[in-house]
């Protein structure tokens, strides 16, 4: 099997001898070999895995989840409902059919900064799947004066908005990172509280996460320390085995498995112009002031504002970096803005280069009923 993988790709930084002699083996000894490689792996391996067939990779991921539906006792799948989710979703459903046990259930963090088609689609894919039963939406905690948190309102109380770059920054200086507050209080809390209030016979050991290495560095990364399978111990209030069936899918292969199994695609993506699932408004990740200005929607475009709302009045040298980012966009020939795109994110530039006063945190979203709900 040839490796593809580029000159300057960030993983190749392995001992080439042990590469060179791995290589040099015969087909059967280099398939063995990795067979039996259960903690780490080479980043070369990681890239044959990536190279395998379609087919390969959906016979060996419906194995991999059937062995541990088959070991452990309880498990879940924890997805967002975007399109490798619901890629595991459908394939622990039919290993499970496979195997003749009971249908894990579905869990989802609805942190109330979703897009309105979202919720639409999660009925549409529980219907279909026949899985309405199985699903289990948490809500973020009230505070405590019983108002609903979101975004803005956490973005308010601990004066900034949430930046990974925050996380980085503490590293550097030799200080422990932590998660943005948003995360834990609008994706885990809930969950926890409700993992937590369990019986010891009615827990959970197993759950089963879509993520991919192709997605970051840091997945990758993470596939090379930890591999498919490994168990997490503080996250939980129980130790609790975490499973990622899809680590050396492709997004090729992710879009291949919705066309042979002719799965319907969340309509969020075309709507709003993404090309990921997760907090709508999310300012955490890169480049988000980008992803928001190309949204064509008022309620995309709307969280743009009220994100760059909020750095006026906490954090003004971030919101100036973002400003620029959104003027090089604006200016991008290559920006996909009609007329009218870049007419509204003109009148917003020049709206906060002119007022750091700007209005106060509110959600521009409607939040709408969806069944299978815990607070």
């Amino acid at each position: 099997m040839k490796d593809n993988t580029p000159k300057n790709d960030t993983l190749r930084k392995f001992d080439k001898n042990i590469r060179k002699k791995f290589m040099a083996q015969p087909e059967e000894d280099k398939a063995n070999q990795l067979k039996a490689k259960t903690f780490i792996l080479y980043p070369f391996e990681l890239r044959l895995n990536q190279a395998k067939s379609f087919e390969q990779k959906e016979t060996e991921t419906l194995r991999l989840i059937e062995e541990h539906l088959k070991t452990y006792k309880k498990c879940f799948v924890a997805t967002s409902y975007g399109m490798d989710s619901i890629v595991l979703m459908h394939m622990v459903i039919r290993a499970a059919k496979n195997i003749g046990c009971e249908i894990p259930d579905m869990f989802l963090n609805d942190t109330l900064n979703t897009f309105k088609e979202e919720k639409a689609y999660w009925g549409k894919i529980n219907k279909l799947f026949d899985i309405e039963n199985k699903f289990k939406m948490f809500q973020p905690p009230k505070d405590k004066d019983n108002r609903q948190q979101t975004v803005w309102t956490i973005a308010k109380k601990f004066g900034h908005l949430p930046d990974f770059r925050r996380r980085q920054d503490q590293r550097k200086k030799g200080e422990k990172g932590h998660t943005p507050e948003c995360c834990n209080i609008l994706k885990k809390d809930s969950m926890k509280k409700f993992m937590k209030s369990m019986k010891e016979e009615e827990r959970y050991d197993c759950h089963f996460i879509g993520t991919r290495a192709q997605e970051s560095r840091m997945r990758a990364m993470s596939v090379l320390q930890r591999c498919r399978t490994y168990l997490i111990t503080q996250m939980f209030p129980h130790p609790i085995r975490a499973v990622t069936p899809l680590s050396f899918w492709n997004k090729e292969d992710i879009y291949e498995y919705y066309a042979r199994y002719n799965i319907p695609k969340n309509p969020t993506y075309k709507i709003h112009n993404i090309d990921r699932m997760g907090c709508a408004s999310c300012p955490a990740h890169l480049n988000w002031e980008v992803r928001l200005a190309k949204d064509p929607t008022e309620e995309g475009f709307g969280m743009l504002n009220a994100n760059l709302g909020i750095l006026a009045k906490t954090d003004v040298p971030r919101l100036e970096k973002s400003l620029e980012k959104l003027i090089k966009f604006l200016h991008n020939k290559d920006s996909g803005l009609n007329e009218k795109g870049r007419e509204r994110l003109h009148k917003i530039i020049s709206q906060h280069r002119k007022d750091e006063n700007l209005d106060n945190f509110l959600n521009p979203r409607k939040t709408i009923e969806v069944k299978g709900v815990v607070n």
